[in-house]
C-alpha cells in the first residue's frame, strides 16, 4: 500500500469518525431536549401533585370542621335540654310536694284557705301566676 492510498484510507477513516460524531452529536442533542421536556414535565407533575395534596388537605380539614361544629351544635343541644328537664323535674317535684300538701290540710286549713307552702314555694320559685287564685 503507498503513501497516498494510506492517507485516502485515513481520511476516509476520519470522515466516517466525523459522520459517527455528528450522528452521535446530533442523538445527543435530541437527548438532551428529550431530558428537557421529561423535567418540565416532571415539574408540572409534582405541582398538580402538590396541589392535589394541598386540596386533599383542605377537604378534610373542611369535614373535621364541618364534624367538630356539628358536634358542638349537638353538645349544646344537650346542655339545654338538660337545664329543660332539670327545670321540668325541679316543677313535678315541687308539684308533687303541692299536691301532698293539699291532701295533708286539716279540715280548719282548708276552711280559712290556707295554701301549703310547696304551692307558695312553687308561684315564687318559678314566677307562675296560675296558682294566685287557689
Amino acid at each position: 500500500m503507498d503513501p497516498e492510498e494510506k492517507i485516502e484510507e485515513l481520511e476516509n477513516q476520519l470522515a466516517e469518525r466525523d459522520r459517527k460524531i455528528r450522528e452521535l452529536e446530533l442523538k445527543l442533542a435530541d437527548c438532551m431536549g428529550r431530558v428537557d421536556e421529561l423535567r418540565s414535565e416532571k415539574s408540572g407533575l409534582q405541582e398538580e401533585v402538590n396541589r392535589l395534596q394541598v386540596l386533599k388537605l383542605d377537604l378534610k380539614l373542611r369535614d373535621f370542621q364541618e364534624l367538630e361544629d356539628e358536634n358542638n351544635r349537638l353538645k349544646h343541644r344537650v346542655e339545654i335540654t338538660k337545664g329543660l328537664l332539670d327545670e321540668a323535674r325541679e316543677k313535678l317535684e315541687i308539684l308533687e310536694d303541692v299536691v301532698e300538701g293539699f291532701l295533708n290540710q286539716s279540715l280548719p286549713e282548708r276552711i280559712t284557705g290556707k295554701k301549703p307552702d310547696a304551692l307558695i314555694h312553687y308561684r315564687d320559685r318559678f314566677r307562675d301566676s296560675r296558682f294566685n287564685d287557689l
